[in-house]
């Protein structure tokens, strides 16, 4: 086996609800449990505030300290969150309660070796805006001793090397794994222990008398002498992920930056079941006004896709076109992205070659990219409609609607823009000659259509392509006898139907 372990070291503090970089640097907070501080961030330490310190020292040191208290379940939820970004890399995820193991020894060869794998978490956690430790051990326990410890320098996945590499490791690391009571900590230093290496050459009997059961087994599962059965974890059924925000948004920018954090949890949620999201909703929970003390309620917005996708550079494009184009109706202090909707996508073969059909796929994501900005109601599909009638042998629909069996398209030659009405043309006194900024020439034989009995809109016409002085192409017809589509001044007249490209 192998494992790599990703140590959140500042979880208490990034657990916080999100804040911009400006507040990094303008507000020191610091995390306490209960009386101890967890965590500083960057304006705090600047201070001369560290972890471990008390809180009335912190204070002492910097009176306009911020302490915020510690919210475990906010941590669970932010090591869940990467958990999920995690699962597209292994199935085999374990959850601690700072950070998460993955066993990869069945991923190594899909990733293309170790390296490969440790860069691509870490661009996970960097992409969820968390600050890792990693470390890979044959191992669980050791894996996360040498992440926890933070002296490792190189990944070494040998067993020997990992053996070397825990040895050099000081006493104090033992806590990662379970809490050394006082007793403890004042007998390894009576005996002058200081790293495990030393721990482990201490008679075993001796050992575990002196000591306990559970640090010598602790030791052992660390060393890979004993079985050390895992808890795996398994995703939600339904994914919906939730981000309270420490700053108030009332740009489309931070809506933006805070969405994308939330996209790996998705991606991961989708690769691991093996699906690709065609329906997404944006819910954007507001804070009441002061000129209006009641709170409006949330804005849901809703994103569908023509194309069923998990690329997190798509979707996130999408989402940013979508909230451009809406305004707020007040500050947002939360946001939560749900996934509605989800078909089966078992991915993309790897080809040297452009599939056929890439550049559908390419289509199909450009009017993904309308719809966010412009809107569904005004990015519509033409679909070829059974009627012979050139006006009604298509509709509009929108571009994500169920596509009917399409119809047969005829053979004969159809313009690209068609009038929304016919013009009448003026004829020369003979009305065999029809006139359009000149004498147009006819192009082809007549095209007869003769329809529309079956809904009261009867239409009998010959059609011809003509040609202009400005030799350009006209879709022109002439009334084989006068009907609804011929005014009463115009009997059995020409008409302009279309323009061709």
């Amino acid at each position: 086996m192998l494992w790599i372990a990703l140590h959140l070291p500042q979880l208490p503090l990034q657990a916080l609800p999100w804040s911009q970089a400006g507040l990094e640097l303008a507000l020191p907070v610091a995390v306490a449990e209960p009386h101890r501080l967890l965590g500083a961030n960057r304006a705090a330490r600047a201070l001369g505030v560290q972890a471990g310190q008390s809180v009335a020292t912190a204070l002492a040191l910097v009176p306009q300290l911020q302490v915020v208290p510690r919210d475990t379940d906010r941590e669970a939820a932010l090591v869940e969150r990467l958990a999920l970004a995690l699962a597209a890399l292994s199935p085999s995820l374990s959850l601690t309660d700072s950070g998460l193991l993955l066993e990869v020894r069945a991923s190594l060869r899909l990733f293309g070796g170790l390296r490969p794998l440790l860069r691509r978490a870490r661009q996970l956690a960097r992409d969820s805006q968390l600050h890792v430790r990693s470390a890979c051990a044959p191992t669980a326990a050791a894996a996360w001793l040498l992440a926890t410890s933070g002296v490792i320098r190189r990944h070494r996945p040998q067993a020997r090397s990992c053996t070397q590499q825990l040895d050099r490791l000081p006493t104090d690391a033992l806590r990662a794994l379970l809490p050394l009571a006082p007793r403890q900590a004042e007998l390894l230093e009576a005996l002058g222990v200081q790293d495990l290496g030393a721990l482990r050459a201490l008679p075993r009997a001796g050992l575990q008398r002196r000591l306990g059961h559970e640090l010598a087994l602790a030791l052992d599962r660390a060393y890979g002498d004993a079985p050390d059965p895992r808890r795996w974890f398994e995703p939600p059924e339904r994914f919906a992920c939730r981000r309270e925000l420490m700053q108030r948004a009332d740009r489309a920018e931070v809506l933006v930056a805070a969405v994308q954090v939330l996209l790996p949890a998705l991606i991961g949620w989708l690769q691991r079941r093996w699906l690709a999201a065609t329906t997404l909703v944006l819910r954007l929970g507001h804070e009441p006004s002061r000129y209006d003390p009641d709170r409006p309620p949330d804005t849901l917005l809703w994103l569908q896709l023509g194309t069923p996708s998990r690329d997190p550079e798509q979707l996130a494009l999408l989402w940013r076109e979508r909230l451009q184009r809406h305004a707020l109706i007040a500050p947002v202090y939360e946001i939560e992205l749900v996934l509605e909707a989800a078909v089966p996508h078992g991915g993309r073969p790897g080809e040297l070659l452009p599939l056929p059909g890439q550049a559908n796929d390419e289509h199909a994501a450009l009017l993904d990219r309308l719809v966010a900005r412009l809107g569904a109601d005004r990015v519509q599909r033409w679909w070829p409609v059974a009627d012979h009638r050139p006006e009604q042998a298509q509709r509009a629909l929108p571009t994500h609607a169920a596509l009917p069996p399409p119809a047969e398209v005829t053979a004969m030659p159809r313009p690209a823009w068609l009038l929304p009405a016919p013009l009448p043309l003026a004829c020369d006194p003979t009305l065999e000659q029809p006139l359009h900024d000149g004498p147009l020439r006819l192009c082809s034989r007549a095209e007869r259509i003769e329809a529309g009995w079956h809904d009261g809109a009867l239409v009998r016409r010959d059609y011809h392509v003509a040609e202009g002085r400005d030799h350009r192409l006209r879709w022109i017809y002439r009334e084989h006898r006068p009907g609804p589509a011929a005014p009463a001044s115009h009997p059995g007249g020409w008409f302009l139907h279309g323009w061709f490209g």
